[in-house]
């Protein structure tokens, strides 16, 4: 049985550790373009998405989200470490 074959109608509002396939598909793509997710998951790896875990059954969602992150350009996105000049309160 497929996990993507579950169809979830949309993501759940918070994504579990481990969500299924379904899940991931859904969060990733939508509903509509959710059954594309296996086989654009496969390309993905060969790029270094997460796999999927052989002990939960399923990929870490924080690990996914971070390598769509990079994958889309928002890796390096970050605040800076410190002020960036005088902060001040404008009335």
């Amino acid at each position: 049985m497929s996990a993507v074959a579950e169809k979830p109608a949309r993501a759940p509002a918070v994504m579990p550790l481990y969500p299924s396939e379904a899940e991931i598909a859904v969060a990733v793509l939508g509903a509509k373009r959710a059954p594309e997710w296996k086989s654009i998951a496969v390309l993905f790896e060969r790029q270094g998405l997460p796999r999927i875990s052989p002990l939960t059954g399923a990929r870490y969602w924080p690990a996914v989200k971070a390598w769509l992150d990079r994958y889309n350009g928002l890796g390096n996105m970050h605040a800076p470490l410190q002020p960036d000049g005088i902060e001040r309160d404008v009335p």
